[in-house]
């Protein structure tokens, strides 16, 4: 099943919707992150790969369908398909990060990698909306890769000369991540909601 956004309803508030979907992006990120920040040390990193990014998927997915719910007749498939995306992107993501961490190219393919398959499990449910699925990718990409990098990059600047807490920690790293993917994504959204719809199979 595929969603139809109303595009009369979008055009009457673009920015809302726009600010509505990039702070419940992060604060789906945080409400998933932060609970689990203080029990990840001690899981196993095996369960802990697989429980941060299904809890995280539900809840940001939960949290970025109560944005669109007013301007689409009814989708739950998108909580469903954003929770196994996470699932996956971040498993595989993490996976290469790890791979390659000793270089900056793994860090870089590995968030690539998350935005695609992001983007690749919300495509059945926008393959109305969306006349290019590279748009929605490119999206996904570009706002989750800048902003983990900004969220690193916040992170030294802010625990420059302190050692954070894992709250503090959690709290910059990923509610930064979470503000820039979810403003990216949400332009994107809206130029795409612009463009006529395609029919659905």
């Amino acid at each position: 099943m595929s969603i139809d956004i109303d595009e009369i309803k979008v055009k009457r508030n673009e920015f809302g919707l726009w600010l509505s979907w990039t702070l419940a992006t992060a604060l789906g990120m945080l409400i998933g992150y932060l609970p689990l920040a203080f029990l990840v040390g001690s899981l196993d990193l095996g369960v802990a790969r697989v429980i941060v990014p299904i809890i995280t998927g539900i809840l940001l997915g939960l949290a970025q369908w109560l944005v669109l719910r007013p301007y689409v007749s009814s989708s739950y498939d998108w909580i469903l398909n954003h929770a196994v995306g996470w699932v996956v992107g971040y498993t595989l993501g993490l996976f290469v990060v790890q791979l390659l961490s000793k270089t900056p190219l793994g860090m870089l393919v590995g968030f690539i990698l998350f935005g695609v398959i992001v983007a690749l499990f919300q495509y059945p449910v926008l393959r109305r909306e969306i006349p290019h699925l590279a748009t929605w990718i490119i999206a996904n990409v570009i706002g989750w890769t800048l902003g983990a990098y900004l969220s690193q990059l916040a992170a030294g600047v802010f625990f420059q000369n302190v050692v954070p807490t894992t709250f503090t920690s959690v709290l910059v790293s990923v509610g930064i991540t979470g503000l820039v993917a979810g403003a990216i994504t949400g332009l994107a959204l809206i130029r795409i909601v612009r463009q006529p719809d395609r029919l659905a199979a």
